[in-house]
């Protein structure tokens, strides 16, 4: 005589077969369609939710030395959706540097946590799975419960047949994201080259040749604006040649950082000091906190940060009101924050602020430029390790900033020794 228990186990593997082979063929018709690489994603994701017993679960892909959510699902998927977490010691990046899956019944018992403010006190069990193409790790897929020992090997092998359906999918939608990247950047560099680059050249050329043929005659007050003015183009020019420079390592792929521990305050007073000589009209004011921690950050990049984020608040603000920045410390690192009383921004400008060309139509109104500072801003933050951001300031404005990771410095010097 059949056991029933058996057989009813029989029974619920072959309906979890036929729903796991049909959520394989649901994703993968899903992500043959027009659907965009984040809808595949977030399709796939919605699909698990009738085959595994899981609160939530996110998909995040490689960009770089980033680790991108690009899609979420669950009570948490708000504030997941968008993280970054930038390369190094983490259970996301070992399973991606590894290319083994990680399974724990339990995160408070092995003394872990997930991201994130809310998931961080609720997630208990976590899965997650690496997203491979030609042996490398590209992103990950992950689900997670709230409930303890939630997921087995069962739910493993399903991740796993899951994440081969669409590693192909997001290989070739990176293809073509990196082609239109490139070109982006290609086009912006003969931008720059062709139009950007020759007004403060035919500046500087054109008064250059007039205090030559009229140096002798010209007022002393016309002299020394002469010379101002061509001061100003120069420093213009110089830092639209960097600029350059940064849009041509991006082109590559990667903007090369030679890291050291910094003093992230008095750095920036330093460069502070220096922009407002170069802006005489303009009163810049610098706040440092008292005993600012090092940062681990590349002098000559948190300068080129600082110059062009103060450049645009000049741009954009008029005198007398002053710029102000203010260096501080806040949510695990050192932020330096530049803030005007300028035209100030919505809430579209807040997100968008940071891509390459995007200009809005009251900024191109009050003043000229070529859409590239800022974009190249969050290059260089995000390639030290760190986030940019831009919003709205209280009472009228705008507020830039970005923050840098603290840099762990173990004593070596030992009682004794």
């Amino acid at each position: 005589m059949d056991d029933p228990d058996r057989s009813a186990e029989s029974l619920e593997r072959a309906a979890r077969s036929e729903a796991s082979s049909r959520l394989i063929i649901e994703i993968a018709a899903a992500a043959s369609g027009e659907l965009s690489l984040d809808q595949i994603l977030h399709a796939a994701l919605d699909r698990l939710r009738t085959v595994i017993r899981l609160t939530g679960g996110s998909i995040a892909l490689v960009d770089g030395d980033q680790l991108i959510v690009r899609a979420a699902v669950g009570p948490f998927a708000e504030e997941a959706l968008g993280q970054r977490l930038g390369r190094g010691p983490s259970r996301s990046w070992g399973v991606i540097e590894r290319l083994e899956p990680y399974l724990t019944g339990d995160l408070f018992r092995e003394g872990d946590r997930i991201v994130g403010k809310a998931a961080a006190d609720a997630v208990r069990s976590w899965l997650a799975v690496p997203i491979i193409r030609h042996g490398a790790g590209i992103g990950l897929v992950e689900v997670d419960s709230t409930e303890i020992d939630a997921f087995g090997p069962g739910d493993q092998e399903l991740l796993e047949v899951v994440v081969s359906v669409l590693a192909g999918h997001v290989e070739l939608a990176a293809h073509h994201a990196e082609e239109r990247r490139v070109g982006a950047l290609r086009e912006a560099f003969i931008g720059v080259i062709s139009h950007e680059l020759r007004t403060p050249i035919t500046t500087i050329y054109g008064l250059a040749r007039v205090l030559r043929q009229r140096a002798d005659t010209i007022s002393r007050e016309t002299l020394h604006q002469s010379i101002r003015d061509i001061e100003e183009e120069s420093d213009r020019l110089y830092r639209l040649v960097e600029d350059l420079l940064v849009l041509s390592r991006a082109e590559r792929g990667r903007v090369e950082i030679d890291a050291e521990p910094i003093n992230l305050g008095r750095l920036v007073r330093r460069i502070v000091d220096g922009e407002a000589q170069r802006r005489p009209n303009r009163r810049l004011v610098v706040e440092v906190d008292d005993a600012l921690p090092l940062t681990e950050a590349e002098p000559t990049y948190v300068e080129q940060v600082v110059r062009n984020l103060i450049a645009n608040a000049a741009k954009y603000s008029e005198p007398p009101a002053p710029i102000e920045v203010a260096v501080g410390h806040a949510d695990g690192g050192i932020t330096v924050r530049i803030l005007d009383r300028g035209i100030g921004i919505d809430e579209e400008t807040s997100t968008r602020a940071f891509e390459l060309f995007y200009r809005t139509r009251a900024a191109s109104r009050f003043a000229a430029g070529a859409g590239i500072g800022l974009f190249v801003c969050r290059q260089l933050v995000e390639a030290m390790g760190g986030e940019v951001w831009m919003r709205p300031r209280e009472g009228g404005g705008t507020e830039a900033g970005f923050r840098l990771p603290i840099v762990e410095i173990e004593d070596e010097f030992v009682a004794g020794n």
